[in-house]
This record gives structure tokens, sequence and C-alpha cells, in this order.
């Protein structure tokens, strides 16, 4: 007896390692980028549009200008400065074969930024992707390296951190390098859904998705005994979850999420680490549906035709269970945080036999696209390929039209839906109607949402088709582009011959495009270029003076071009 209870505990032992089970890392070589202690905005892996989250997001008091200091030795290999995505962001190799990255930052400190401004001035550019293969710029452990901001794509302040494999590229959560977070607080689950996967299957009777929400009471989750469903056939589960760390109300992923049934796994992952190439991925991992529909984030527990994410472990049947038995079965879900905070919920379904039978329809058979094989749809205005592996399951493909609008110049063609996600580009012709010769250059495809509002998707007309490519089903038309940008200033101007700025730090100039974007600008002062920086998010161009600019009279001139070449030119005289 007492044999077979050391036996039970060493396999409950190795099981739990096996649970956590991930490759060594070393935990005392990195310290905090920051000088306070680390508040998440949000972690790793955590679920982003179109991605996973490939760091920590960490608060800075809400403020800019926090300082941030290299985290270990080594030499910035990497200068990146985009109005989009990470904004001004430095990347720094270290000996270890680890790479550090510092995103979102408003200024680079000393040498760093000399170097930046020596490289966009020989470029004319603000816009720079700079690598160095070897130490041009060295760092130690803790040297000022930059000011924390608010650049690229980040909605408030904070410093976008990461650590990557320095060879692959792969991003790794930092946590399992020693950093640490104080976490005592357990997962929350807000619901779960339950899916009849294929034709034949029911829930209830019923061949559609089953949402429910537990009751949450003294630290326990629970069903009421009217969410009790009966099941039949293939069944996948899913569920919506989140963690906040100790003394936070932001709702930041989970590390891992296990599904049991039986007591057996059937399905499990954890984020340690993924591929950049791979995240997109994350569009199958969750009910795509779902999140277009209702803005839930629910993350299937299992598997699509098509997904190759990575995060997955000891996986069943891609995580399907089949049931065709008159029987009582319980499903467990397990969820994690990486502190080890665990949170359980069980479901229990009731098991039948009786299988409802297939509705038959009578009519045309439904068009199937194989989603591991290249698909073409072509009518005689319309041209659709969609790559192999662009499709993340077999598709039962929908297309119609309707007229088009005024100012287009094509039907609207309603390709699919916006519910259906892509993994990969597709390729989008349509044959424009009365367009004239002189609009052609000017011609783009747009997508139309159920408001009518057109987004540009880009395109040329080549050969009497415009055409392009699309990351999303939908609608789609053609419009043409002529309307230039707007560019305004954003300080008071009563006579664009004699502006005062003397006592100014920035000239601030508004630049808006009603359709296409703005795609390059040029800032001059006397006819020499100086650098702009462009801050999208703002719609915002603005130049910062320097000692370069004398006392006296001046020309400022800024021009921009919209992506189908529209121009646009704003100048002025000003004192300094």
């Amino acid at each position: 007896m007492l044999n077979r209870f050391f036996l039970s505990l060493l396999l409950m032992l190795i099981y739990s390692i096996s649970i956590f089970a991930q490759t060594t890392y070393p935990t005392d070589c990195f310290r905090c980028p920051i000088d306070t202690t680390i508040c998440l905005a949000g972690n790793f892996g955590e679920i982003r549009p179109n991605h996973l989250h490939a760091g920590f997001d960490i608060k800075t008091n809400n403020r800019e200008g926090m300082p941030i200091y290299a985290a270990a030795d080594g030499f910035i290999s990497r200068i990146k400065i985009s109005p989009y995505g990470y904004g001004k962001a430095l990347y720094i190799d270290h000996p270890n074969g680890y790479t550090t990255v510092y995103a979102h930052l408003q200024s680079f400190y000393g040498a760093i930024g000399d170097f930046t401004r020596s490289i966009q001035t020989s470029k004319e550019t603000f816009e720079i992707d700079t690598l160095l293969s070897a130490p041009v710029i060295s760092v130690k452990k803790g040297d000022l390296i930059g000011l924390s901001g608010n650049t690229g794509g980040s909605m408030g302040p904070h410093l976008h951190f990461e650590i990557r494999n320095t060879k692959t590229e792969i991003p790794i959560n930092p946590y399992c390098f020693g950093y640490t977070v104080k976490d005592n607080v357990k997962p929350v689950i807000t619901g779960i859904a339950v899916y009849p996967i294929g034709e034949e299957s029911a829930l209830n009777g019923k061949n559609s998705i089953k949402k429910i929400k537990p009751v949450y009471s003294k630290g326990n989750y629970s069903f009421k005994k009217s969410d009790t469903i009966t099941v039949n056939g293939n069944i996948g589960f899913g569920i919506d979850c989140y963690d906040t760390e100790t003394g936070s109300d932001n709702q930041n992923g989970v590390f891992s999420i296990e599904l049991q049934s039986g007591g057996k796994r059937i399905y499990y992952h954890e984020l340690e680490k993924f591929t950049f190439e791979n995240a997109r991925f994350v569009n199958t991992h969750i009910d795509f549906s779902e999140k277009q529909k209702h803005n839930d984030k629910i993350q299937k527990c299992f598997l699509s035709k098509n997904n190759q994410l990575g995060i997955y472990k000891d996986v069943i049947n891609n995580g399907v269970l089949s049931f065709n038995d008159d029987s009582i079965h319980w499903i467990r879900y397990i969820i994690r945080d990486y502190a080890g905070n665990t949170t359980e919920l069980m479901l229990k379904v009731k098991s039948t036999s009786k299988s409802k039978p297939k509705k038959t329809v009578s009519g045309i058979q439904p068009l199937i696209f194989d989603c591991f094989k290249e698909n073409q749809y072509k009518k005689e205005d319309m041209e659709l390929t969609i790559p192999s592996y662009a499709l993340y399951d077999d598709l039962k493909f929908n297309y119609y039209r309707s007229p088009g609008k005024k100012g287009t110049y094509s039907m609207i063609h309603h390709i699919q839906d916006k519910e259906t996600a892509l993994q990969k580009a597709v390729i989008l012709s349509i044959k424009p109607e009365n367009l004239p010769e002189p609009l052609q250059s000017k011609a783009t495809i747009v997508s139309v949402d159920g408001k009518g509002i057109q987004n540009y998707e880009g395109g040329a007309f080549i050969n009497g088709w415009v055409k392009t490519q699309v990351k999303t089903f939908g609608n789609f038309t053609i419009a043409v582009d002529t309307i230039p940008p707007k560019l305004k200033p954003a300080f008071v101007v009563k006579d664009k011959a004699n502006v005062d700025l003397r006592n100014a730090k920035i000239i601030g100039i508004k630049a808006t495009d009603q359709l296409s974007g703005i795609k390059k600008y040029r800032a001059t002062i006397d006819g020499k270029w100086v650098l702009c920086e462009y801050e999208a998010k703002q719609d915002l161009l603005f130049y910062t003076f320097d000692n370069t600019i004398p006392k006296g009279r001046h020309t400022f001139a800024i021009e921009a071009t919209d992506d189908k070449n529209n121009v646009a030119r704003w100048s002025c005289e000003f004192i300094r």
C-alpha cells in the first residue's frame, strides 16, 4: 500500500513537472530595464489583433521620459524608427546568445541618439531600419540607452520589452529569465464555449455553438444545473479567460490552458515562446467569428486543420472529443498563470447515442475550398486567388455581387464575410466600369463596411483590371483617390509671411489624407532638409528646433504625398 502511495506521488510529481518543463534559460544575467518595480500593462503571449504579444508592456507611471537601461552587456545591433509598430526601438545583442528589445521610446540617449541622427540626415528620412553586425556602439549592463515614450502604435506611455534568441529571433517569455511580478491572483474565467464539429454533430439537438457563463462564488467556479448540455458526435471546447497581477486591474493573458476529459489530458498549450512568422495563427487559435461579432476572446481547445502556431503539447485528436454513448462525462478546464496560480472549472455534459440526422439540402452543391491548396474563383469582372495554406480550415465559399455606389467604378463584390479569417493575403482583381483614362493611375480597391465607409486596400490599374492583395474577406469595389493630403499648422498663424516662432520648441503640422494615407513627406528650412518626425496616430508632422537654426528670418516648407501620388504643400516665413 505504501509503495502504491509513493508510486502515485511520483507520477503526480512527474506530471506536474511536465506541465512546466521548458528550456533552461539564464536567470541571473538580465537586469530590469527600468529603475522601479515592474508592473505590467500587457504580458507575453496575450492575444492581440492578428498576433500574439511578444514581450512585456511595462508601465511607466502613465508618463513619458522615464530612464531606460540596458539589461546586460552587449552592443546595439538594430535601430528602427517608424510612425507605426514599435515606433522608436533599440535592439541589443548580448554575448549569451539573446537579444533584448526596447520599443516605443521617446528618444535615444547620448552616442546612440547622435549615431541615429547621422543616419537619418545622410538618408534624409525620419524612418530608418539599420542593422549593425559589429559593435559600433557597445553598452554595459545598466547603461542609460533612452527615455520611455509613446511612439509608433503604442496607445499609451509604456516600455515594450522583449527577449529574443539572437540567431532565430524567436521571442521568449521574459518570465523565463528570472523577471518577477508580484502575483497572487488566480486567472479569471468569463465564459466557455462548446462547438459541434461537423454538420452531423449536435448540442442540445442543434448544430450551433453554445456559450455559457460560469457562476463564481467563494473562490470557485461552477455551473447551474440548467447549464448541463446534451452532446452527440464530434465536439470541441473553448474558454474565455484572463489574468491579472497583484494590485493591477489590467486584463492580461494566461500562461497555459489545459482541457481534460475523464481525468485525461486532451489539450494543452503554454506560452513559453513562439515564432513571429506563425504569430498570425492566433486568428485560428481563437474563435475569430465570435471576436468579430461580440469582441469575445474565446481560446479554442481544439485545433483547426491549418494551425501552425506551435504552442501546443499533448493534443489528442486535435482536441476534438467524440460522444456517442449514453452517459455523463466531466470536462475539466485548468488555467494557470506563470506564477503558478491556478483556476479550475468542471463542466458536466450528457452524451447521447441518438444522433440528429443530417439535413439534406437540395439545389446547387456548395463550392468547397481545400485550405492546403491554392484556390481560384473567377467571374467576368472579378478574379480571386487564395494561396495554399491561406485558409485555416476547408471553406464553404460564398460570393455575390450588388450594384456599385455613387463615386465608385465597379459592382460591389461580396467575398465570404468578415468573420472568416485569413492567414495569408489573397490576390484580388476587379474590372472597372466607366473608369476614365485620366483616372486609371488613381484607381484603387476599397473595402466597404456595413455603414458604407470605405477603407483603402491599395492596388494598381494593370491591363484593364485593378489588382491588389488583401488580408481580409469582405465587400470590395473600385474607387479613385484624386484628393491630396491636407496640411494645417498645429499652431496659430495670422500671417504666413510673418510667423513668430522665437519661443517655440517645435513646428507642428497636422497632416491628414482622405483615403490612401500619407506615403512620404519632406520638410526644409531655407531650402535645406530638416528632420521632421511623424506621429501617425496623432496625424502630426513636427520639427524640433535645435541650435542649428540661427536667429533671424527663415522659410519653412513641407510637402506630403499620399499613396496615389497626390501632393500637398505648405510653407511660411518665420522669425527665430
